[in-house]
């Protein structure tokens, strides 16, 4: 696995857990019962995004995700006497004071015994109690199956980028707009995308619309609109009979919450 296509599953499940965060949620209305659906929704993103990534051949069968999530509870007005382990030490390096947020987005990184761990999730301040409570699950691969981007393709990252790319009317005009050879152009995609240039913008197209559909309350339609698909029936094609991940098998958490 390249380390380009580690960190669109590492930023897109981070983006994810940030535009989660932001949801309208009053830290003094919270109870347990509200706590665990918040838990819960996590649970579901993370398991959607796995699912999708698997799916659209982006992230590899050896991309571990242990799915018990991990719980860590902190009272803040002790948390100077106790001692803490690696992970409650940065994960309480996330909390600002005065804390003026309900909830907070993690994503946290560890290197230990040969494996890169992203530990993603939130954390959830009980204003009543002066407590946080953290709700995180454990990704990781291990070093070995990480290869790092030779300099040489890494004008890719800027091309996928481009606000102008509808300007050009074929691959052929856009390869030779940065002086490469068509071929050439095709075989630094594959080697860095595993893909052709044209199918994994749409793989990016379509982790646009996985947040969308998770995170907003916008219709289906209005979905496919906002992401340049045609209309529905295209953005569902794509979805359903191009890589088996149907639209209405992703979670709906604005509804939901």
């Amino acid at each position: 696995m390249n380390i380009f296509l580690l960190s669109i599953i590492d930023k897109s499940i981070e983006g994810a857990m940030i535009r989660f965060s932001q949801l309208p949620i009053k830290s003094s209305l919270l109870n347990s019962n509200h706590l665990e659906v918040l838990g819960n929704s996590v649970k579901k993103i993370v398991d959607t995004y796995i699912g999708f990534f698997k799916s659209v051949n982006i992230a590899p069968f050896q991309y571990h995700y242990n799915t018990s999530r991990i719980e860590k509870r902190f009272e803040l007005a002790v948390i100077n006497k106790k001692p803490l382990d690696g992970i409650g030490k940065k994960l309480l390096s996330l909390v600002t004071f005065p804390i003026d947020t309900a909830v907070i987005p993690v994503n946290l990184h560890l290197h230990q015994s040969s494996r890169i761990y992203l530990y993603t999730g939130i954390g959830v301040f009980e204003s009543m109690n002066n407590t946080i409570v953290f709700f995180l699950y454990e990704l990781s691969i291990s070093d070995d199956l990480i290869r790092y981007t030779p300099t040489s393709l890494r004008y890719l990252d800027d091309i996928l980028t481009r606000d102008d790319l509808s300007k050009f009317k074929s691959l052929r005009e856009l390869a030779n707009s940065i002086g490469k050879n068509y071929n050439r152009f095709q075989q630094d995609c594959r080697e860095y995308f595993r893909d052709t240039f044209h199918q994994f913008q749409n793989k990016i197209k379509m982790m646009k619309v996985l947040e969308d559909v998770i995170l907003s309350d916008l219709s289906l339609k209005e979905i496919a609109y906002k992401n340049n698909f045609a209309d529905y029936n295209s953005m569902y094609a794509m979805f359903r009979k191009k890589y088996n991940f149907p639209i209405h098998s992703i979670p709906r958490l604005m509804i939901e919450i």
